[in-house]
């Protein structure tokens, strides 16, 4: 392409003579318009693969006619999903497309894109779009598409507008023509406006010419020139055309550039490079280098990866059993700003044997699993159970694991922020600054991201670099993953460790010793497995956990391998979990005490540690439960206000103790004693000073003061409002007609199965 008249095409206003009109296929009488008649074209199979392909087309209410369907792939929504799935060359592809504008021919695209992009790279991009509906060939060889295909990209190729539009603003032919002479290019004649301006664009678009005026910049004209190239939008000076420049330090080299037309103004101190000048520095190529696809190598896999994605996905979901244990009866309170406090989701943390941030994250997950919700009066809100978590907790642990992963795959949420590290320099959020639970943020490219790297990991044959991972994945999907030049918020290389981080977490993928590969059912969760065929698949690798644990002699119970949920929510009454570690219990006054106060008696404690202690117990511990048991209840508190009656000794020490005298305790009778407190507050009161007081009923009838399981309704967030629920996770909308149906709906005719011969989109 030579450089005056490729780029004056690109931008001018003439019409580009690639742009062949077509006979177009007859639609209720009369001819289609150019992309309606593209994909009327289309044969039924290669309609139904477009149709497959983008699924949003057919979003209730479906197209009726091939008009309809055009307008609904060429909104910027629908090509931005389109062009999300395409690769780093498919992409630039696309994107000079959208500079050339459609229609085009095979042949200008060519010429556009110049010798750094070879003919066979060309087609493969081409069939690639095509198979998209971005860009159909059609017999006549002119290319169609969409008209608003640049919309994605914002400003295609980083391209201004052209010198013709720009001069409709704000340039006079008096600066048209001193452009003209600071270029050293003879005036146009005759000196019309229109003249000038066809006069500078061609100027500017000449490589030589812009290269010249570029070399005789100075150091502060080209350091501007170079931020407004780089810049998304216009560029603000003050003070430019005023004369003096000392208030305004870039004023005066933005008036050296506006005199050589490298910069022109848009509005008032707002600057631009026009599209000749920026194609002109650029050798008069929209894209003078294409990007390679990265080698990736393959490194040999684990030995014990499966056994390493078993091992995680059992933690995972025994830490998830853990968390429905400790909230059963006592939901974690929720702060001011509708998070759990860093304090009560540390001391869980630690109960569980996990870090703070796996933590919120599997926070997150089970509530998108729908299986913990936010309830509780206003100004006392907190996160527990759902009436669902019963039946979730009596299935098989497969089946919760698979539910966990399953809301992993859908939920647009970016649960992957809990485990971002930011690296030196880095964009992304301090430490002191991390997501919390309950408060993430929604991130429509979260699922795609997830989709990105474990199809990456599962294509390997062996396994695959840490390191490499991140060009890969800007290769394969720049527009879902960060920008590598550092465009975005994110950062690429911190994000991507942090979703394989997840995955690695539930057993999905493997990350050791700067390998990473596929983990525990990850083909099957690539393609879209339900949760029942999912818990099937690792029915083996992830048994039920034991129903019997070991009983030592210094009354710790040990649980090595996990407990049924069940059983470890019953140990959890009359146990505390050891603060070292998950497995480990500890049975004490106090936890024995919490159990009677529950109702349960002395011989129903031993009896289920007996049933689920896999070594005999230790008498130390039967002579710990008989003396609780029978220390248990010998004082006995009731409301009258609230009364105190027992053993006549110990009430009269208690009425003259220092928290009788607090609590305004009176004797009334010899073993009787009455306050204003509450219950609650003499119980808590004789607690604490070592007793072990009984609360009963108005008829004397002791009241058990075990804590009944709270579950909470879940309530649609208003960022939900409007999306189907699924019973694990909130699944998309699915659409009105099958891609069979809606083909026949397009042609006007009765549907008809597909055969087994499947049809090609045609090649450029």
């Amino acid at each position: 392409m030579t450089a005056v008249g490729g780029a004056a095409t690109l931008g001018g206003s003439g019409s580009p003579a690639w742009r062949v009109s077509g006979p177009l296929p007859p639609f209720l009488g009369g001819p289609l318009p150019g992309y309606a008649a593209a994909l009327s074209g289309l044969s039924d199979a290669e309609l139904r693969r477009l149709l497959e392909r983008r699924p949003d087309l057919l979003s209730p209410p479906a197209p009726g006619s091939f008009p309809e369907l055009a307008g609904r792939a060429g909104t910027p929504a629908s090509l931005a999903a389109a062009l999300r799935a395409l690769d780093l060359g498919a992409l630039r592809l696309a994107e000079l497309v959208a500079v050339v504008r459609l229609p085009t021919t095979v042949a200008a695209l060519a010429e556009a894109a110049g010798p750094g992009l070879d003919r066979e790279r060309l087609e493969a991009g081409l069939a690639t779009l095509a198979a998209l509906g971005i860009a159909l060939p059609g017999p006549d060889g002119t290319i169609s598409g969409p008209p608003g295909l640049g919309a994605p990209f914002g400003r295609p190729g980083g391209l201004g507008p052209p010198v013709a539009e720009l001069a409709k603003v704000g340039v006079s032919a008096e600066r048209l023509e001193r452009i003209l002479a600071n270029l050293g290019v003879p005036r146009p004649t005759p000196t019309g406006k229109a003249a000038l301006v066809r006069a500078v664009s061609a100027a500017l678009a000449d490589p030589q010419v812009v290269a010249r005026a570029a070399a005789e910049a100075d150091p502060d004209a080209r350091r501007l020139l170079d931020e407004a190239l780089a810049t998304a939008g216009p560029i603000t000076v003050m003070g430019v055309g005023y004369g003096r420049f000392a208030g305004y330090p870039d004023a005066e080299p933005a008036s050296w550039l506006l005199e050589r037309g490298l910069l022109l103004p848009v509005t008032y101190s707002q600057l631009v490079v026009p599209r000749e000048a920026a194609l002109g520095l650029r050798g008069g190529l929209v894209f003078p280098k294409w990007p390679a696809p990265p080698a990736a190598a393959t490194l040999n896999p684990l030995p014990d990866g499966p056994a390493r994605a078993a091992a995680a996905a059992t933690r995972a979901v025994v830490a998830a059993e853990g968390v429905c244990a400790r909230l059963d009866r006592e939901p974690l309170p929720l702060v001011r700003a509708g998070t759990v406090a860093v304090r009560d989701l540390g001391r869980l943390a630690r109960d569980l044997d996990l870090s703070d941030e796996e933590l919120a994250l599997l926070v997150d997950l089970l509530v998108e699993a729908g299986v913990l919700a936010v309830g509780g009066p206003f100004g006392q809100r907190s996160l527990g159970l759902r009436p669902e978590a019963d039946a979730w907790l009596s299935g098989p642990r497969s089946r919760r694991w698979a539910d966990l992963v399953t809301a992993w795959r859908s939920a647009d949420l970016a649960v992957e922020d809990h485990l971002v590290t930011p690296g030196p320099g880095s964009r992304t959020a301090a430490p002191a600054d991390r997501a919390r639970p309950l408060a993430g943020r929604r991130l429509a490219a979260a699922a795609a991201r997830r989709r990105a790297l474990l199809q990456l990991l599962a294509s390997s044959a062996g396994a695959t670099g840490v390191g490499g991972l991140a060009p890969l994945l800007a290769w394969h999907q720049p527009m879902v993953w960060p920008d590598p030049a550092g465009g975005g918020p994110d950062d690429l290389g911190a994000t991507v460790r942090a979703v394989l981080d997840t995955a690695a977490f539930l057993g999905l993928a493997v990350a050791e010793a700067g390998r990473a590969q596929a983990g525990l059912a990850t083909r099957g969760w690539l393609a879209e497995a339900d949760p029942a065929g999912l818990a099937k698949a690792v029915v083996e690798a992830l048994p039920d956990g034991p129903d019997r644990f070991l009983l030592a002699g210094d009354l710790t119970v040990v649980t090595p391998g996990g407990l049924a949920p069940g059983v470890e929510t019953r140990l959890a009454g009359l146990a505390d979990r050891e603060t070292a570690g998950s497995g480990t219990w500890r049975i004490h006054d106090a936890s024995l005490r919490r159990a009677f106060d529950e109702g349960h008696s002395a011989d129903e404690v031993l009896e289920f540690l007996r049933r689920h202690s896999s070594t005999p117990l230790p008498q130390a511990l039967e002579y710990l439960v008989a003396d609780v048991a029978r220390r248990h209840g010998r004082l006995r508190v009731g409301g009258a206000t609230t009364y105190l009656r027992g053993d006549p000794a110990m009430v009269a020490g208690a009425v003259r103790s220092a928290a009788g005298r607090r609590l305004g305790l009176r004797e009334l009778a010899p073993g009787v004693a009455v306050t204003g407190r509450s219950q609650r507050e003499l119980l808590a009161a004789l607690r604490k000073a070592g007793e072990a007081p009984l609360a009963e009923e108005a008829d004397g009838s002791p009241r058990p003061e075990g804590a009944r399981p709270v579950r909470h309704v879940q309530r649609a967030a208003p960022d939900r409002l409007g999306r189907a629920a699924a019973a694990n996770g909130h699944a998309a909308a699915r659409p009105e007609l099958d891609p069979v149906t809606a083909v026949a709906r397009l042609r006007g005719r009765r549907p008809v199965q597909p055969t087994g011969t499947e049809g090609q989109v045609p090649r450029g």
